[in-house]
């Protein structure tokens, strides 16, 4: 998925803090959320939920922890995808000394089904004894049909 960084005015989009949010929208792909983290400016991203590009038939949302300026002593990232407000996948992943992560949930929904799906991802990373959380909530642009 391609992504543009949007200056000037943005969709408001409310989060708790430590992040401070911004919304980004391009016309005919999935809109991602970002949030700028406190800790050495690492973003929290979560896509929409789409149609995958690589696994044919499945739904799925990534999220994603980028543009850190130095390695994350020690991160985590929970994703949930929901059709309908039932959760259908959930996924998780954590490290130490990264500078980016990724973590993908994915759903193979019965063929010739169409549903809205909503994700929920949780980002934490550990430093110097301090959690710096943040949780970013995405939509599909309306339903998603697999043919």
């Amino acid at each position: 998925m391609r992504r543009r960084t949007v200056t000037g005015a943005l969709a408001a989009v409310c989060l708790l803090l430590p992040f401070q949010a911004q919304a980004m929208a391009q016309p005919g792909v999935a809109s991602p959320q970002l949030a700028n983290a406190l800790w050495d400016k690492c973003e929290a991203a979560l896509d929409s939920p789409h149609e995958s590009h690589t696994n044919p038939d499945v739904i799925n949302v990534h999220a994603d922890i980028k543009g850190c300026k130095q390695k994350m002593p020690e991160y985590s990232i929970s994703v949930t995808l929901s059709k309908d407000g039932e959760q259908v996948a959930h996924n998780t992943g954590s490290g130490k000394n990264k500078f980016k992560a990724r973590v993908v949930a994915n759903w193979p929904p019965p063929k010739g089904q169409c549903h809205s799906y909503t994700a929920t991802a949780t980002f934490t990373i550990t430093a110097e004894g301090k959690a710096h959380t943040t949780t970013l909530t995405n939509h599909s642009q309306g339903k998603i049909c697999i043919k």
